[in-house]
């Protein structure tokens, strides 16, 4: 038995999406679109009307801008649309940007990123420094010279390189034997992070388990890394208070207590 996907009008075109999906998560969707149709009559966007729906066009500095914001609210309900997966729906002078949230967990509707690009260029002037890099292209001379110098790029990870913060750390054959001898318990650590800080954690043993690229899907209980976090004097633990995987420096730990012993040093904090 076949049936017809559900049907919700908008201010930008019929919205499909399958009657299994529910209304809670189609409400805060058509909410964005509202406040796209909001955001229409008050800034300089311009409708274009096509058999697929509305967009949305602009032109700053002789470059057009065009979004979609009912290809937004597909991408939100999981649907395949002719942009990537996580980007923002829009085009400079025809080509698709890549554009996306910084944010992860929870990340942002694309509807209402999509009414946030509207309200951020939708007036006569705009901040250039709010831009994303992939959209300075946009920019004059004269706005490109007044973004903010870029940050130094960061320094290259180098696991398991040796501390230099002059502190003295429980001897890590100690470490490693407690947490053999313990899998299961609950134990208080403090160590010392790669970038030179004390870390305090509530953690419980995780097991590492070596990926195999052979295997479809599999169990994500276990966490899953190209490397053996051993290698690199690390060791994968659940940490209790946040209920989510974290590694431990087992090399420089300067506080453990675990079962009835507790092992701490003078650099201990």
């Amino acid at each position: 038995m076949c049936f017809r996907p559900m049907q919700e009008n908008t201010p930008f075109g019929v919205l499909e999406y399958a009657a299994s999906i529910d209304r809670a998560r189609i409400e805060p969707m058509l909410r964005a679109l509202r406040w796209c149709e909001t955001l229409l009559t008050c800034t300089r966007w311009v409708p274009q009307y096509n058999a697929a729906g509305v967009s949305l066009q602009r032109t700053i500095n002789e470059h057009q801008i065009e979004i979609f914001p009912l290809e937004a609210a597909a991408m939100d309900l999981g649907y395949k649309t002719r942009f990537k997966k996580q980007h923002l729906p829009i085009n400079l002078d025809g080509v698709h940007l890549c554009v996306r949230s910084m944010n992860r967990h929870p990340r942002p509707l694309h509807t209402d990123m999509v009414a946030s690009m509207m309200l951020l260029l939708g007036g006569e002037r705009f901040e250039p420094a709010e831009l994303p890099k992939t959209l300075h292209g946009i920019l004059t001379p004269e706005q490109l010279a007044s973004l903010p110098p870029s940050p130094p790029p960061r320094q290259r990870y180098v696991p398991g390189q040796p501390s230099t913060s002059g502190r003295t750390f429980v001897p890590e054959t100690e470490v490693l034997e407690l947490l053999r001898l313990h899998p299961t318990s609950v134990f208080r650590i403090q160590f010392e992070k790669r970038d030179g800080t004390l870390r305090n954690m509530t953690a419980q043993c995780a097991n590492w388990e070596a990926p195999n690229d052979d295997e479809a899907g599999g169990d994500e209980s276990e966490p899953r890394m190209r490397y053996d976090p051993s290698t690199y004097n690390l060791r994968f633990v659940v940490d209790m208070n946040i209920g989510q995987y974290r590694l431990v420096a087992t090399d420089r730990v300067t506080e453990l207590a675990i079962g009835e012993r507790v092992l701490r040093t003078a650099s201990a904090g």
